[in-house]
């Protein structure tokens, strides 16, 4: 299916906060390898690292005529597929804290959108084109609260 609506969320803050515990890592792999003892153990540690590091730095939202789809930069952490038939309704607020669902993907952004499902879980997650988003589901024919300017 081709996206009708497509976003990409980042946020280097969360590289920021990870910048210490990767410096961390780094040093100690560092000074092993000038005291000659063995790095096996922090090197199987510090790929899976790097990859939930980047996988956090960024979410993408896309929309086609038939699902909802968010995913993390990698997929590892956050992906999450939504049919459009089992949305009960889409709020979105101003502020990219104003919304929790069960299922929370938060990056800092414009605004909050908080699926209710006829069944499952609440999603909510950050978009900064939150006029865009609310009239492609209206199209859709899911409905929505807010998100107008």
């Amino acid at each position: 299916m081709v996206a009708i609506y497509s976003e990409t969320v980042r946020s280097w803050k969360m590289l920021l906060i990870m910048l210490p515990a990767f410096l961390g890592m780094t040093i100690g792999i560092g000074a092993s390898y000038l005291a000659g003892e063995d790095m096996t153990f922090l090197l199987v540690f510090l790929l899976p690292f790097v990859a939930i590091a980047l996988d956090l730095m960024q979410l993408k939202i896309e929309v086609d005529e038939e699902r909802l789809k968010i995913r993390s930069a990698l997929g590892l952490l956050a992906r999450k597929t939504i049919r459009l038939d089992e949305i009960k309704l889409v709020r979105i607020s101003e502020g990219w804290m104003s919304c929790s669902g069960t299922i929370h993907y938060t990056y800092p952004g414009k605004a909050c959108v908080l699926i209710e499902r006829t069944k499952g879980w609440s999603i909510s997650f950050t978009t900064n084109r939150p006029e865009e988003l609310a009239e492609v589901l209206r199209t859709l024919g899911v409905p929505v609260v807010g998100g107008s300017p």
